[in-house]
């Protein structure tokens, strides 16, 4: 079994005995969980270090493209977006990441381009039940591993840039509501909960990992997009899910969900935009939809007309493509999506 979320524990309290000049590492009464009242405090000491997201002008946003630095620095609307995305799925992918470091990142920093690297683990590693600082925990393991921050200290170390330069976003956990294994409700069962918990601590942990790391790093924990669609107050489930994690997302740099449903994601868009945005600055993540008419018409709702201001007047600030493969269904498509990029982003410097 994987090494479990014991550092990202004790991080968060050493976070909390440097604010306090105390020990804030003691135990509950089970020798696990973490006194509340200390995390709360240690979740408050990180939100007084929120990195502020770059100015957006009212009604604009600041487009974004992935699956890959390489591949959407060539793309045609490459020069109309503000960042490119890419992607990281488990420590394997270290091993094309690392060449990175010395040429195609800082080349892209140098073009004015910001980057943003998602992290995405529900395909990483086992699925098991293994005991966590608040209890049996059943989920994905690496997500809340020590081999896990080991990795964030290194991937924080790969994209770094230049505290004055363009931003490294960062989206960590993607789909997160995924990972436990009961989705997407807080208390489902107790073994959900203490995965959430943890998951929670883990965050904040890889949050100062990258703020230590990458001063021009800002961090969001990534949601599923589908997570407003309802509410079941009872187990903590749909809307009732994001007051458990209010606190994490008041000390994150900006908030971020997906987009990538068949059936039509505009709803779903403007709904989370409108959750989050209580929170911080939001970035639609990773937008996509295996159907082309419905990807049509999400672009069409979503960037035409008074959509993007009132989008942008909702809190987001941000709006990423997973790939091109919408672009490229057509030279309607492509025009489309060029002409949204054009009227309504924020170009990084030529």
């Amino acid at each position: 079994m994987l090494a479990v979320a014991a550092v990202a524990f004790v991080l968060v309290a050493h976070l909390l005995a440097d604010s306090t000049g105390g020990d804030a590492t003691s135990s509950g009464p089970d020798g696990n969980a973490a006194d509340e009242s200390m995390g709360t405090a240690a979740r408050q000491a990180l939100a007084a270090g929120v990195r502020t997201v770059p100015t957006t002008p009212p009604g604009k946003l600041r487009f974004g493209l992935g699956p890959g630095l390489d591949s959407a620095q060539h793309s045609p609307v490459a020069p109309d977006l503000d960042f490119y995305s890419t992607w990281f799925n488990g420590r394997d992918d270290l091993s094309f990441l690392r060449p990175w470091k010395a040429d195609l990142i800082p080349e892209v920093y140098r073009s004015g381009h910001g980057i943003h690297l998602i992290v995405w683990l529900d395909g990483t590693g086992a699925i098991s039940t293994f005991q966590t600082p608040h209890g049996p925990a059943c989920g994905r393991e690496y997500p809340l591993s020590s081999s896990f921050l080991d990795d964030a200290r290194e991937l924080a170390s790969i994209f770094t840039g230049p505290a004055d330069g363009p931003a490294l976003y960062v989206t960590l956990f993607t789909e997160f509501q995924t990972y436990p294994c009961q989705p997407n409700a807080w208390s489902a069962s107790p073994e959900t909960t203490n995965y959430y918990l943890t998951l929670q601590d883990q965050y904040l942990a890889a949050l100062r990992i990258f703020h230590d790391g990458a001063p021009n790093a800002r961090v969001s924990l990534g949601w599923g997009g589908w997570q407003d669609r309802w509410d079941d107050p009872m187990t903590g489930a749909g809307r009732s899910l994001f007051p458990h994690f209010a606190d994490v997302m008041r000390a994150s740099d900006f908030e971020s969900f997906q987009a990538m449903g068949d059936d039509p994601n505009a709803g779903d868009v403007m709904g989370m935009t409108r959750q989050l945005g209580q929170y911080g600055p939001v970035m639609l993540a990773h937008f996509k939809s295996s159907s082309q008419s419905t990807w049509t018409s999400d672009l069409h709702a979503l960037l035409s007309g008074d959509a993007p201001r009132q989008l942008s007047e909702s809190g987001l600030f941000a709006f990423s493509f997973m790939d091109q493969d919408n672009f490229n269904a057509s030279p309607e498509a492509l025009a489309q999506a060029r002409g949204a990029i054009q009227s309504h982003g924020v170009h990084a410097p030529r």
